[in-house]
Order: C-alpha cells, then structure tokens, then sequence
C-alpha cells in the first residue's frame, strides 16, 4: 500500500458536534432533501439520546442553523475547544454563543456520550481502517498549490457515521486542512457503502472539501481578480441556477468539480475521471465541466511556463475562455 498523504483520524470534539447535530431538525431536513439510508450509528446515536433533544447545547446549534451558518462554520467551533476539557480558547469566532462551550461540556457529562462512544469502538475504528486504506496514493498538495500558491498545510480525514449523513463539510484549523465525511450514500434505505469500497469516490469527496476551503481562502485574498470575474456572466443553464443562484456558489461548483476531475485522472485514471464528469453532471444538472476541465489545463500549461503564479491571476481569463469554448462547441 503507498504511503498516503492524507491523515486519518477519529477527533471526539467532531464527533461531539456530530452528535448534538443529531439531536436538531437536520436529520429530518437532510431526508426530506434528498431520502436516503443512513449508518447504524446515526440511528443508535438518536436513539442513545432521545431524552436530551431540548438540552441547551441542542437549542443553540438549532439557532445557529437555522440563522443561516453553514455547516462548515458551524462545525470548525472544534478548533476553538480544548479535550477533554472542552473550554473555550483563543480565536472563538463572533457568531459563537457565549455559553456554547459549558452547554457542550454539560452535554458530554450528562449523555455519558463516551461511554456511548467506547461501546460503538469497533465500528468507528473499522471506518478508520476503511478510509486509510481508500487515501492512498495521489499528490492532492502537489496539485491545489498549482492553484494556490505554496501550501503550508496537511490534510485531515475525519469518518463520521452520524450526522450530516449525505454531504461533507470542512475547514482550517491551524496547518491542518479537515474534511468531515460520511461514508458514501447507497441506493434506496440501504446502509452507507464501506469507504474503501469505491476509494476514487471516498478521494474524490475529501478533494473536493479541500479545494472548497481553499478557494473560499484565495477568493478572500484577491478580491480585485474575483470582482472582475463576476461580471462574466457563466454560461451555465437555468436549471443550475436555479440550484445555485448567487455567482459564487456557481463558480465553486464549476471549479471545484474541474478541479476534482483533473485530479481523479491523475490519481485513478481518465475512466475515473469520466465517471466523476457523469455523476457531477447528474448532480447538478450542467453540462459544461468538460470545458471547465480544458479552460484548466490551460492554465496549468501556461502556469507551468509561469505566465501564472496562482489560480486568482487568471480567474477573468478563465470565466472568458469558458464562455467561448463553450460557444465554439456548439458552432
């Protein structure tokens, strides 16, 4: 097995907020979304703390969802907490609740949630297993600092059998890149799949939460290059838009899938790469990310020769050049 560049590992403060997730409405939004079976864990999880729905830890992840917070945010409130004290430290973000902490602590104490979790031991150290053996391989740094620039920073994969249970989330913490990711969906109210049964989508998942934070980073960072792009309108069809109406989540869905096919070819093959341009098109109802993947390589090609040093530098160019080979497609 080659080395993997990736770091797996099991972090109770993520799996504290995954399960005080459990206890809101969001099982329920997830389902009504998008209906789908989910892991054993997650429903013993529900079930272990039924009488603790309305515990103040509860209600507050309840109004941070509902204030419109993603997820992403949301969760990177782990950084901010120590282990296994679960006190507050340097860098809580505005939107935190001030007594968040002492409710997630009396959370942990009341539920016995470690108790819980030592039972259930074995399942997580299998998902564990499973994941390293998917992450194998690849050189995900090697490509996202074509983009971005030099990155200082490692990758982490956290498993999460319980809640969200069909989409990934994630976020920097410190030199740490962390994504959060369920084991893949399967048809109909079957089980999850194992993560190592199909390791290109298990990679392809955790890519994807990669790139997503950094883009978010390097369009912060440039915001000259990145108000220039959005005034090309992207040549993308009304039913995406209508899935994603602002700009920005139109064009991270467009460069984030880009840039997690070039990355499968690379790691897995053109067959795996194919397969991804397929699902995504399914998925989000576009047909243009295989000129969203040819815009790319020339950048790449052209950074090679340094006519680019990050990703932002050529942004306008990129949303053009998509525009027009797309037009010429249809010629």
């Amino acid at each position: 097995m080659s080395e993997s560049p990736v770091t797996v590992q099991i972090d109770d403060r993520i799996r504290l907020l995954s399960a005080v997730l459990a206890m809101t409405t969001w099982p329920e939004q997830e389902q009504d979304r998008y209906p789908h079976g989910v892991h054993a864990h997650a429903k013993a999880t529900r079930e272990y703390l039924a009488e603790d729905e309305y515990h103040p830890a509860v209600l507050a992840m309840q109004e941070l969802m509902e204030s419109g917070l993603s997820l992403d945010a949301i969760f990177s409130y782990a950084a901010c907490l120590n282990w296994p004290g679960l006190r507050a430290r340097g860098g809580v973000p505005e939107w935190a609740p001030r007594q968040w902490a002492a409710q997630l602590r009396d959370f942990m104490h009341r539920t016995r949630l470690r108790d819980f979790w030592e039972q259930e031991a074995s399942v997580w150290e299998q998902a564990a297993e499973q994941a390293r053996r998917a992450l194998t391989g690849g050189d995900p740094l090697g490509l996202l600092s074509r983009f971005f620039g030099p990155l200082n920073a490692g990758m982490v994969f956290q498993p999460n059998l319980c809640y969200p249970s069909s989409q990934a989330i994630g976020f920097r913490w410190g030199k740490r890149l962390v994504a959060i990711c369920p084991p893949r969906v399967a048809w109909g109210n079957n089980p999850p799949w194992p993560y190592d049964d199909a390791p290109a989508e298990t990679y392809q998942e955790a890519f994807g939460v990669y790139t997503r934070v950094l883009l978010h980073e390097h369009l912060e960072q440039h915001p000259e290059e990145t108000e220039q792009a959005r005034r090309v309108k992207l040549p993308v069809p009304n039913t995406f838009r209508a899935l994603y109406p602002e700009w920005f989540d139109q064009f991270a869905v467009l460069f984030i899938s880009g840039v997690t096919a070039l990355f499968l070819e690379q790691t897995f093959g053109k067959p795996e790469a194919d397969a991804y341009i397929m699902m995504a098109h399914k998925a989000h109802r576009f047909e243009v990310l295989p000129s969203v993947v040819e815009v790319l390589r020339r950048y790449l090609e052209d950074q090679a020769r340094g006519k680019y040093s990050v990703f932002a530098e050529y942004m306008p160019t990129f949303c053009t050049g998509l525009r027009v080979t797309e037009k010429l497609k249809k010629l």
